[in-house]
């Protein structure tokens, strides 16, 4: 697995609940804004102080909250990348702002997909293939679409939980050869299709998921994600990975974490 070196992120000046679009977003339930800064700051400092990698950021445009979960806005492979087509109008301009980012770093090989799709949130590169949600929020065909941009097998799963809405919400590919997901989040025919695909699973429960440690960016050997649930970074460590647990959960409040607020270029 090749180890994450650069990434995009977008600093949370207008992060907000505008809209309820998950169960987690409430908008009676604001998140403060010092904390959220604090948070994604802290995060931020993991990436370029502690493992050195570099961070591209993209300006934050108000109106748009949800722009802080990067990695939403597209899949990107190898310098191509599938840009978004968000379910819900509320976050649909967020592509055109990504995709302008995008070529601005140099990225041209983009595609628009044409069914419902929701980017890194609900695909993850494992290995030579695609692990991809579908159920809340991207459509079952994009899977197709993945597929065939990409030259890649595509491993399906069917999404079952709301809480879970997002694929990466539930499931972190660790490693070339390591997945850990909370099994309640997708369906019996997916448990299988992923038990059969991936040579070492990683159980996590309900509390942990809820945690929202399974929403986590690797690099092969450093796992970063939510620091809520010690239970499930010792599984991480009892699997041989360094972890990097951080405070984290005001982005919670509208359904994200680590791995939401980062899109691996």
């Amino acid at each position: 697995m090749a180890k994450t070196q650069k990434v995009l992120m977008c600093p949370p000046t207008y992060f907000d609940i505008e809209y309820e679009i998950n169960p987690w977003m409430h908008t009676n339930d604001q998140p403060t804004g010092e904390t959220a800064h604090q948070q994604w700051q802290k995060l931020y400092k993991i990436y370029t102080e502690q493992l050195g990698w570099q961070v591209e950021q993209i300006e934050p445009v108000k109106g748009l909250p949800d722009m802080v979960f990067a990695t939403d806005c597209c899949l990107m492979i190898d310098g191509r990348a599938m840009l978004s087509s968000f379910r819900y109008p509320e976050r649909q301009p967020e592509t055109a702002h990504f995709e302008a980012k995008l070529r601005e770093l140099d990225y041209t090989d983009l595609k628009h997909a044409d069914s419902f799709f929701e980017g890194g949130g609900d695909t993850l590169k494992f290995g030579d293939k695609i692990i991809a949600g579908y159920g809340f929020r991207s459509d079952i065909k994009a899977h197709r679409e993945l597929a065939d941009y990409f030259n890649r097998e595509v491993i399906s799963l069917k999404i079952v939980d709301p809480r879970f809405y997002h694929l990466d919400t539930s499931l972190a590919v660790l490693s070339s050869d390591t997945v850990a997901y909370f099994p309640g989040a997708i369906d019996q025919d997916s448990r299988t299709r992923l038990k059969a695909a991936v040579p070492n699973l990683i159980e996590a429960g309900e509390e942990e998921a809820i945690g929202f440690g399974l929403n986590a960016v690797s690099d092969g050997r450093t796992i970063i994600t939510s620091n809520q649930s010690e239970s499930l970074l010792d599984k991480y460590r009892s699997a041989g990975f360094e972890v990097i647990g951080t405070p984290i959960l005001e982005f919670r409040k509208s359904g994200g974490g680590v791995k939401c607020l980062t899109l691996e270029l």
